[in-house]
């Protein structure tokens, strides 16, 4: 069985509600070893997921790929 993929938004509702059970920004901060700044920038998603906010949830970054659409003929395809 595959594992769970999460979205982009799944992420930060996992850090979202892990900062919640923390008790704040604050809580998480120091549990994790992080600055309340960078706690902020994280849930306002004033920052790209970093592998350190992956860290602290628990979660790593995996690469997928799928297969193109095939062209539709009269589509012109540019570069």
């Amino acid at each position: 069985m595959a594992e769970e993929l999460l979205t982009l938004q799944q992420v930060f509702s996992e850090l979202n509600t892990q900062v919640a059970q923390a008790g704040g920004n604050n809580a998480f901060a120091r549990l994790h070893c992080r600055s309340k700044g960078t706690i902020s920038n994280w849930t306002n998603c004033n920052r790209e997921v970093s592998d350190a906010c992956l860290e602290a949830l628990g979660l790593e970054r995996v690469e997928m790929f799928r297969r193109k659409k095939p062209m539709t003929p009269g589509r012109v395809k540019n570069g």
